[in-house]
C-alpha cells in the first residue's frame, strides 16, 4: 500500500514540486457565483433598508407639520363630502378640498371607498 505524498498531490495537480506547499482546492465557478450572488443580495438590501429608514424619518418630520389627522372615505361617500365635513371654521369647502388634493397626492377628487385622507394641519 503507498501513501500520498503533498509532492504526488502537487504533481497530479500539475504543480512542481518545489511549490506543492501552496497547492490550495479552488472552489467551482459555481460555488463563487453564488458567493457573489449572496454579497451582492445582501448590499442590495442593506442599501434598500437603508434608504427606507432614511426616506421615512424625512418623510415623517415633514408630514408631521402638515398633518392634523386623518378620515377614512366611507362607501357612498365623496371627497367633497369629506372635505365639507372637516373644513376649519371659516375655511371655504373649495379651497378646503384644494388642500386635500395636493396633500394626499389625488389626480382628481375622486377616491375609492377606504381611501385614508390625510386632513391638512392649519
Amino acid at each position: 500500500m503507498s501513501t500520498l505524498t503533498l509532492t504526488d498531490v502537487a504533481r497530479s495537480q500539475g504543480v512542481t514540486p518545489r511549490h506543492a506547499d501552496r497547492v490550495v482546492r479552488r472552489p467551482s465557478t459555481a460555488v463563487l457565483w453564488r458567493r457573489r450572488a449572496v454579497a451582492v443580495l445582501g448590499l442590495v438590501l442593506i442599501a434598500f433598508a437603508l434608504t427606507v429608514a432614511i426616506g421615512r424619518v424625512g418623510a415623517e418630520a415633514e408630514l408631521a407639520d402638515k398633518v392634523a389627522g386623518h378620515v377614512v372615505v366611507q362607501p357612498g361617500e365623496s371627497l367633497w363630502e369629506v372635505a365639507a365635513a372637516t373644513a376649519p371654521e371659516g375655511v371655504d369647502t373649495r379651497r378646503h378640498l384644494d388642500d386635500l388634493v395636493r396633500l394626499n397626492g389625488f389626480d382628481s377628487s375622486q377616491v375609492e371607498a377606504w381611501t385614508v385622507v390625510l386632513l391638512p394641519a392649519r
